[in-house]
């Protein structure tokens, strides 16, 4: 991410825009839609990042390709980043503000390490302690570290919950390392 305050700012302007139009998760779903088009095609993408391009013929494209496909409020907002020039910064605003609707809709977000895929049944029985102990809805991202070599640690927030061998392992071994020897 370029400038985190940057995206915060213009993500919570917009956040602010769409509760305001009661729209935030069609202006949540349109975002991440025009993320993904802009990252699959390098053309709008230069088009668009290109300061040789005058900032009317980038609000004529927006407008041209997604006018009557995206909410107003998204379509004045793209307009607002060409007249601010932040809009090489639509990606990372985009990444906040997907956070700030999670958040908004309560839902945390939980990394799950494991040495191999969590099968879906731990995968669910996990999911629901979580959403007990935080009182939000979770969605598990599931990592591979083979360096875990068995068990879970679950990153959380600034929370981390480690269950693994190898840093049990690693508590063993600082233990005995510093255990008196005869």
């Amino acid at each position: 991410m370029r400038d985190r305050k940057v995206a915060t700012r213009y993500a919570g302007a917009l956040m602010t825009s769409a509760l305001a139009e009661g729209n935030l998760v069609e202006v949540s779903e349109s975002y991440a839609a025009l993320i993904s088009v802009v990252k699959n095609s390098l053309d709008l993408r230069t088009f668009m990042d290109s300061p040789q391009v005058a900032d009317e013929e980038k609000k004529d494209l927006l407008k041209n390709i997604f006018g009557d496909k995206i909410e107003k409020v998204l379509l004045h907002f793209l307009y607002l980043l060409i007249d601010k020039n932040r809009i090489e910064n639509f990606r990372d605003i985009g990444e906040e503000f997907a956070a700030m609707v999670e958040e908004h809709q309560g839902v945390v977000r939980a990394q799950v390490t494991t040495a191999v895929t969590l099968p879906e049944d731990l995968a669910a029985s996990l999911t629901e302690k979580l959403s007990v102990l935080t009182g939000a809805r979770v969605i598990l991202e599931n990592k591979i570290d083979p360096a875990v070599i068995g068990g879970v640690c679950v990153t959380l927030g600034d929370k981390i919950l480690d269950g693994t061998v190898r840093s049990n392992l690693d508590e063993l071994r600082n233990t005995l390392e510093k255990a008196p020897v005869r």
